[in-house]
């Protein structure tokens, strides 16, 4: 369990420097490198990062960056999407004989999708297109469906995989609304929070968490995180969030990889 801790460590340092990366990264490695089964992988790591975000929403929520009507929005969409997602799981195993290998693809290819939002976001200057997709799309008009399909996207790929809750969403996030990213990151938080524990119940419920490994990454990635913060304003966000994109595409290749070799 020491590497295990270790890797916690250094997963939740880099989600502390950069806000993101974290479901995507620890799912795979838990997979690729530590060979466990994909859905105890997936709902090990629902359940952890559940309680970590505890922490992060109960600050948000002191410092009032947190728009409750966004977030209320968002779990009208994804409540019902992370249980579909996750009970999803619970069937695919029960039923089809490569389960896991579907799995894995499944989470290779969220990982890439994440991977390349960021790509897109670090990339490309998106403002004006942003104002092209409010103008085709009638945004401000249709605020309310947009944002409940975006809640039922995120909570349909982190039931399923784990993936999802941070970099996806938040990228759309920040195409559909014109509020400050402080306070998109802040409601993203509470929201993957309420996110990440109903589909985590279920995932409970089928038997596909692992406490032993929840508490090892609990154990690596707290001190992770909170160094991480405080190194933020110290390291380049740019190359970090570079580094970040080259590792996903990377393990999530390898998992898509591995299912057509």
């Amino acid at each position: 369990m020491i590497a295990v801790i270790l890797v916690g460590f250094f997963v939740g340092a880099l989600v502390g420097m950069t806000s993101m990366g974290g479901g995507a990264m620890m799912t795979p490695i838990l997979v690729t490198f530590f060979r466990y089964e994909p859905a105890i992988a997936i709902g090990s790591d629902i359940v952890y990062a559940a309680i970590t975000k505890v922490v992060g929403s109960m600050a948000h929520l002191r410092q009032k960056t947190v728009d409750l009507k966004l977030v209320r929005r968002l779990a009208y969409g994804s409540v019902p999407g992370s249980l579909i997602g996750a009970l999803s799981s619970g069937w695919i195993r029960g039923f089809l004989v490569n389960a896991d290998e579907l799995l894995k693809l499944f989470l290779g290819v969220a990982i890439c999708l994440s991977a390349t939002v960021l790509a897109v976001s670090l990339f490309f200057d998106v403002r004006h297109l942003k104002e092209r997709l409010h103008d085709m799309f009638r945004v401000e008009r249709h605020q309310f469906i947009y944002t409940v399909l975006v809640g039922l996207l995120g909570g349909l790929l982190v039931g399923l995989t784990s993936v999802g809750a941070g970099s996806i969403m938040l990228v759309l996030m920040l195409v559909i609304f014109n509020t400050s990213t402080r306070k998109l990151i802040g409601s993203d938080i509470v929201h993957a929070t309420i996110l990440l524990f109903t589909s985590g119940i279920v995932h409970l419920f089928s038997g596909n968490v692992n406490w032993a490994l929840v508490m090892a990454l609990l154990i690596g990635s707290i001190p992770g995180v909170l160094i991480g913060s405080r190194l933020a304003g110290h390291v380049p966000m740019r190359y970090l969030k570079i580094v970040l994109v080259v590792v996903l595409l990377f393990l999530g290749g390898q998992l898509v990889y591995r299912f057509f070799r």
